[in-house]
């Protein structure tokens, strides 16, 4: 019996010991604190907007700070794909909560989509934000002519932009000086290679200024293609 309790007081006293010492250095090799000893949720707030007169685009998300670490500074991984998640780009290492790119690294009128993780200074990763989707702006028109029709009257088109059948419309201005003289949405003309408007009304001695610009939705709209012309 006494041997009985001997024993039964040194398992005790070993299992005492072994979970005071799991308790100290348990943090150390990462447990009680999911993967790692740093944790952090993932990124979050992703947006991605057009700047420098939209030639560039910018990409940004919540800053993210890693707890239980002696540096919770964390580096950021940012990957853009096309919709089919084909992997268009990936930039690593970031220290900032924005990425600007070249709006011409990617093509125009197309929808994309990107997401973005954060990595501790013991490379313990949050998990990737939700995708973020976005759609970039169409080309402006190019190639605008116009054709004279009379003396009071001409045909004004354009080259149709590439994957027109993404778009809505287009928006056709004519102006002398500061005041409109034609204002019109113009159906795609997907059949053919250009598409355009007649305008009447026009003064043959007269200077006119006509614009143009592919419009996708409210928020994604093309540059203006501008030309001046007389009819005489």
């Amino acid at each position: 019996m006494r041997k009985l309790l001997v024993v039964s007081f040194n398992l005790i006293l070993v299992g005492s010991i072994l979970a005071i010492t799991f308790d100290q250095v348990g943090p150390a090799l990462g447990y009680g604190y999911g993967y790692g000893a740093c944790a952090a949720d993932r990124p979050n707030e992703l947006a991605a907007t057009y700047v420098n007169n939209d030639r560039r685009i910018q990409f940004s998300w919540s800053a993210i700070e890693f707890e239980e670490c002696e540096d919770g500074t964390a580096t950021y991984r940012l990957q853009v794909r096309k919709t089919d998640a084909t992997l268009i780009q990936e930039y690593t290492g970031l220290t900032d909560t924005t990425k600007t790119i070249s709006a011409s690294g990617l093509q125009t009128n197309l929808a994309y989509k990107f997401r973005v993780k954060a990595t501790a200074s013991d490379d313990e990763e949050t998990d990737w934000s939700l995708y973020k989707a976005f759609r970039t702006l169409p080309d402006e028109p190019t190639k605008l002519r116009i054709r004279k029709l009379s003396d009071s009257s001409a045909y004004i088109s354009w080259k149709n932009i590439v994957r027109s059948k993404k778009l809505r419309y287009y928006q056709m201005t004519v102006k002398r000086g500061e005041h409109v003289v034609f204002s019109k949405r113009i159906k795609l003309g997907l059949r053919h290679n250009r598409t355009g408007a007649t305008v009447t009304g026009l003064k043959s001695t007269v200077r006119y200024r006509v614009k143009v610009r592919a419009v996708a939705r409210a928020t994604s709209k093309s540059d203006f293609a501008k030309k001046y012309f007389r009819l005489n």
